[in-house]
C-alpha cells in the first residue's frame, strides 16, 4: 500500500500482539512471532516504552501493554467501555443458548471483534478480540450494514470486494442489497456457512435512538451442534437482549428504534 511506513506498521504489530497476550511476552518471542530481527524488535519496544505504550516487568523481563492505553481509552468515552458494558449481556447469551456470544463493530471496512465469550465445551467457536473479518460474509457485518444510514451504507458497499469466502457467501451487490432489506425488516441477520462452511451465526444490532447500529452482538456455533429450531429460537433471544443492551447504552427504547429509519 502506497504511503505505509513499515516502522510504524511494525510497532502497531507489536501492540496488536501484546494486546492478545494476557501474560505478556519476552523480546525473543515477540521477534519470532512477528518474524523480525531481535535488534529491530528491541528498538521498537524501547520507543514504545518511552512513550508509555509498553512496559517491561523488571522481575521477569516480560513486555506488556502500558498505562498509556488507559488514558487513550478514557478519551474515547462510551465507545471505549463498550466491551466492558456489554460483557454481562454476552454472558447471558452463553448461559441461555449454550453457544459462543460475540460483540463486534465495523472498523476500516471490516468487522472487528471486541469480545467473545464461549461455553466450556470442546465444539465451541471462539473469535479472539481484535480479529477482523469481511463484512458481507458475517451476520455481524450484515446486520450493522442493514442498520446504517443509507448514504453511508452505499458508500461503504462501493468500497467492498464481495469475494466468495465459502460457496454460501453472497457475492452479488444486488443479492446483498436484497438481504439487507430483509434484515432491516426482521431485525436480525443469519449466517448459514457464509464465513465458515461448518459454522452458523445469528446477529442483532445495538442501535441508538436514531436507529443506527453502533455495534452488534451474535451467537455462533458449529452447525452440527445447533438444535433443529435454532434459526427460529435464537433470533428472538438475541434480539431481546440486544434491545436491552441498546437501551442501557444509548437510552434507545424499542419504539424509537422501530420508528427510526436509517436513511440519512
Amino acid at each position: 500500500m502506497t504511503g505505509v511506513n513499515q516502522s510504524v506498521t511494525n510497532a502497531l504489530d507489536v501492540l496488536d500482539l501484546l494486546g492478545g497476550a494476557q501474560q505478556g511476552l519476552r523480546l525473543k518471542d515477540i521477534a519470532a512471532r512477528l518474524d523480525l530481527p531481535e535488534s529491530t524488535t528491541h528498538r521498537l519496544l524501547a520507543s514504545l516504552s518511552a512513550r508509555g505504550f509498553v512496559e517491561q516487568r523488571v522481575d521477569s523481563g516480560i513486555y506488556v501493554l502500558g498505562w498509556k492505553f488507559v488514558v487513550l481509552a478514557n478519551a474515547l468515552g462510551t465507545d471505549s467501555r463498550l466491551a466492558q458494558m456489554i460483557h454481562p449481556y454476552l454472558d447471558r447469551l452463553v448461559h441461555e443458548l449454550g453457544q459462543t456470544a460475540n460483540l463486534a463493530v465495523i472498523s476500516n471496512g471490516m468487522v472487528m471483534y471486541l469480545d467473545s465469550q464461549s461455553p466450556r465445551q470442546a465444539l465451541a467457536v471462539h473469535a479472539a478480540p481484535g480479529l477482523t473479518l469481511p463484512i458481507h460474509s458475517t451476520s455481524l457485518g450484515k446486520v450493522m450494514l442493514a442498520f446504517m444510514p443509507a448514504g453511508e451504507r452505499e458508500s461503504l458497499l462501493d468500497r467492498l470486494t464481495l469475494s466468495a469466502v465459502t460457496p454460501q457467501t453472497i457475492t452479488s451487490r444486488a443479492a446483498l442489497t436484497d438481504a439487507l432489506d430483509s434484515i432491516r425488516d426482521d431485525g436480525f441477520a443469519l449466517d448459514r456457512g457464509e464465513m465458515r462452511p461448518d459454522v452458523s451465526c445469528v446477529a442483532a444490532p445495538l442501535r441508538d435512538a436514531s436507529g443506527r447500529a453502533r455495534a452488534a452482538i451474535s451467537v455462533s456455533a458449529p452447525t452440527a451442534n445447533l438444535p433443529a429450531n435454532w434459526a427460529e429460537h435464537f433470533p428472538a433471544v438475541i434480539s431481546a437482549i440486544a434491545n436491552e443492551a441498546s437501551e442501557m447504552l444509548f437510552g434507545a427504547t424499542a419504539t424509537s428504534r422501530k420508528e427510526a429509519a436509517p436513511t440519512h
